[in-house]
């Protein structure tokens, strides 16, 4: 970083500015100083590049945006203003391109919108350090990967010779190139967006990531942890909201993914930011307190851990999946690896759709009895009704408990939260109206099968669980008492 420059990103943006990871992704909304967190992040991964034999830290960027008229409009001026033309370096307008210039650091940033084929070609031919995509829900899928192959291949081993202190890599070649001053890979993608729609493509990478990749998505604008307020004017999204339709305010104020046109979501109460929880859960180990296991033992299983915790909150632990499987293969591959890891020595309690207490047409055996001869304590839901077990669910995403939500879920489970988070729909009618009933998909429907029996389960209220519902003992007068 420069000398002369000071820049702390908000703390909703810290683990996007640091990431070491190959690939940093940001989602947020409108306002949120993203965009300034990736032009910063260019000279912080810049000024960690090894030097040169000539003592210099070279490095190559590129920016890219959707069309010529985004990057003239939006990201330049918005790049020029932390760092000034003829101040932090030198513009080359014609070019497109400026020499970022500030210690012993020099790096080539070359901007590229991607409005014509002739601008694809010339950015897949570049030899860079790092690339940055600007409102990268617009880009396309394929520039994304081809670009993960131009990333680390600037400057070479011939600029930057390799050194005995950094050793070799896993094929046995000296490290040197594109690598910091200790010898560790400095290729970076990263990118800044606004929430892509629900079921695209991008929507699906953010979901569910691969390892090199880290996702920070930021809370909503009107967020009690919306940490990047004093940058902007007073009410400015109290201001924004304003004439817009919810779908709107939804994605460009609270940060969440974007309605897909084809249905309406069945849980329009969860919110990511409020249900997700931000680190991993830990289970309460008791012997009291079982783990409850929500299943839905159709021809896709599908399986939700849960547990009560003492202020009565839903915590979801884990989920298990599987296209086409038996209930003995499941309960064998998917859920007793999943017990013995993570819950080991725990009381256990299956809760099951009623339906699962048909004899199979093969050996007449029910999924009840295949359960309970694996010695496993079940419980048949108190329902089968979808609109009892939508409302169970339903309550935990409403309740609140001691201000924190009536249900926590684990980021481990991807699977769940795409489906509470839209992909878990009403399928919409020719004429515009939707189904009564949520569309049987895979595996959201599966997944959402399993909460919803995990939660008719928990419901200790007896509204949903009419087995709770038990009544209370009788009061009578007696002609003693106890002092």
């Amino acid at each position: 970083m420069p000398e002369s420059l000071t820049y702390t990103p908000p703390k909703s943006l810290v683990p996007f500015f640091t990431s070491e990871k190959f690939i940093a992704l940001v989602v947020g909304p409108y306002g949120s100083t993203k965009t300034t967190a990736g032009i910063m992040k260019i000279a912080f991964h810049a000024a960690r590049m090894a030097r040169a034999k000539d003592g210099i830290r070279h490095s190559r960027c590129v920016w890219i945006r959707n069309t010529r008229e985004q990057l003239r409009d939006t990201s330049i001026p918005d790049f020029l203003k932390w760092f000034p033309d003829g101040i932090a370096g030198e513009y080359l307008k014609t070019e497109n391109k400026f020499m970022l210039r500030f210690d012993d650091v020099e790096c080539e940033v070359l901007f590229r919108g991607l409005d014509d084929s002739k601008d694809v070609r010339r950015l897949l031919s570049l030899q860079i350090s790092f690339a940055v995509m600007d409102e990268f829900r617009e880009i396309n899928k394929d520039i994304f990967e081809a670009l993960q192959g131009r990333v680390g291949r600037y400057p070479d081993k011939m600029l930057v010779p390799p050194r005995p202190e950094w050793g070799k890599d896993k094929h046995g070649h000296p490290i040197g190139g594109c690598v910091t001053d200790s010898g560790k890979n400095n290729a970076h993608v990263w990118g800044m967006s606004n929430p892509p729609d629900l079921e695209s493509y991008w929507e699906e990478f953010l979901s569910s990531p691969p390892e090199n990749c880290h996702v920070t998505i930021q809370p909503g604008g009107l967020s009690p942890q919306a940490d990047w307020l004093e940058y902007l004017p007073d009410g400015y999204y109290d201001n924004l909201a304003k004439g817009k339709d919810q779908d709107w305010i939804d994605v460009y104020i609270n940060a969440k993914f974007g309605r897909n046109l084809s249905g309406m979501p069945v849980f329009r109460s969860f919110s990511r930011e409020l249900h997700v929880a931000k680190e991993p859960l830990r289970y309460i180990k008791s012997q009291n307190n079982p783990v409850i296991i929500g299943m839905d033992a159709a021809l896709h299983p599908a399986a939700v851990f849960g547990q009560v915790d003492y202020k009565g909150r839903l915590l979801v632990l884990d989920e298990a999946y599987a296209e086409g499987m038996g209930a003995m293969n499941f309960l064998c591959e998917k859920l007793k690896p999943i017990l013995s890891q993570r819950f080991p020595m725990q009381p256990v309690i299956i809760v099951i759709d009623p339906a699962a207490n048909t004899r199979s047409q093969t050996d007449e055996r029910t999924v009840l009895d295949v359960l309970r001869a694996e010695g496993f304590t079940v419980r048949m839901a108190s329902t089968n009704a979808i609109q009892s077990r939508i409302s169970a669910v339903d309550a935990y995403l409403t309740r609140v408990t001691d201000g924190e939500p009536g249900i926590l879920i684990d980021p481990r489970c991807t699977t769940l939260i795409g489906a509470l988070a839209g992909k878990y729909k009403y399928r919409r009618k020719s004429d515009g109206d939707t189904e009564d009933k949520p569309d049987k998909s895979h595996p959201w429907s599966d997944i959402s099968d399993a909460l919803q029996y995990l939660c008719l389960h928990t419901d200790f209220t007896g509204i949903f669980n009419k087995e709770a519902n038990v009544n209370a003992l009788p009061v009578s007068r007696v002609p003693y008492f106890y002092l």
